[in-house]
């Protein structure tokens, strides 16, 4: 399988160079820590099968930008466009649980604004809900919404889950709903 093979390769590049990536973020302003929580509409546009649910999801995303850790280069880019990890939970009504993690692209325009492409591969079970045919599943979100002047953000969604056709069943869902964004020195005091 070339997909494990290509997962090696990227943590040991990433190991190896970590130790200089991580002393240039230091220096690179960055956003918070922020703990994400959506609520949405699950399967929302007419497909087959179809079996619509509402959907939570709860995510952890890093606040140190990547970018600057791979070039002094992108420094200057990080009030514009940050690039940071993120983590988390999706669950439905129907008991679907995915738990993912990937990258999630900020686009900050001005100071209130912020546009959130994301991407992410996890695995999950299909609980009562829908089959989308292989327990790897990929997902790709559009975010859009306001950053307060605490750093607390309100965003919408519109998002996709597939396999990416993996398997030959690959039906794909898509999502819309709301995400509050909390900076984690809100809720933990830190």
């Amino acid at each position: 399988m070339k997909f494990p093979r290509l997962l090696l390769a990227l943590a040991t590049v990433v190991s190896v160079a970590w130790p200089s990536m991580a002393a240039r973020a230091e220096t690179a302003p960055s956003l918070p820590n922020l703990v994400s929580f959506g609520a949405g509409w699950f399967d929302v546009t007419p497909n087959t099968p179809r079996k619509q649910a509402i959907e939570f999801r709860l995510e952890h995303r890093w606040g140190a930008s990547l970018l600057p850790m791979t070039s002094d280069y992108f420094t200057s880019w990080n009030s514009w466009l940050q690039i940071h990890p993120f983590a988390g939970l999706q669950t439905t009504t129907h008991a679907y649980l995915y738990g993912f993690g990937g990258f999630v692209f900020d686009f900050l325009i001005g100071d209130h604004w912020v546009i959130s492409p994301n991407v992410a591969v996890g695995a999950y079970d299909r609980g009562n809900g829908k089959n989308l045919g292989c327990r790897v599943e990929f997902r790709s979100t559009m975010e859009a919404g306001y950053r307060f002047e605490n750093e607390m953000r309100v965003t919408a969604y519109f998002g996709h889950t597939s396999n990416a056709r993996m398997t030959h069943l690959n039906p794909g869902v898509n999502s819309l709903g709301l995400y509050v964004h909390v900076p984690t020195s809100v809720i933990f005091g830190l």
